[in-house]
């Protein structure tokens, strides 16, 4: 599995940016809606579809430049699978904010 995270990685990125860009290619409104557990949050649509993944990619090359120069990382499978599990989180977000500002959910 080791010789596969990067992959999962550099494919749930992908998926990341390409549903960011195309809500904002089909769907783009001046203004969308963000949904927080306890409030609404309201902003432009690039910063509502892609400003997480940005935040998120950059973190992502950061770590896997990181885990290259070390080989002897002992925490290598903790940092994957927060990777993992942040962009899980990423393309969860995006998918919640297009829902709600097309009206699918409430």
């Amino acid at each position: 599995m080791k010789k596969y995270t990067p992959y999962i990685v550099f494919g749930f990125m992908f998926i990341s940016w390409i549903i960011g860009i195309y809500y904002l290619t089909v769907f783009y409104t001046p203004t969308s809606v963000i949904p927080l557990f306890n409030n609404f949050y309201w902003t432009s649509t690039f910063t509502a579809m892609l400003g997480l993944t940005i935040l998120t990619t950059i973190i992502s090359l950061a770590a896997l430049l990181l885990l290259k120069y070390r080989k002897k990382m002992q925490r290598w499978y903790v940092i994957h699978g927060f990777g993992l599990f942040l962009w899980m989180l990423t393309i969860s977000s995006q998918l919640k904010i297009a829902a709600f500002n097309l009206e699918i959910c409430h």
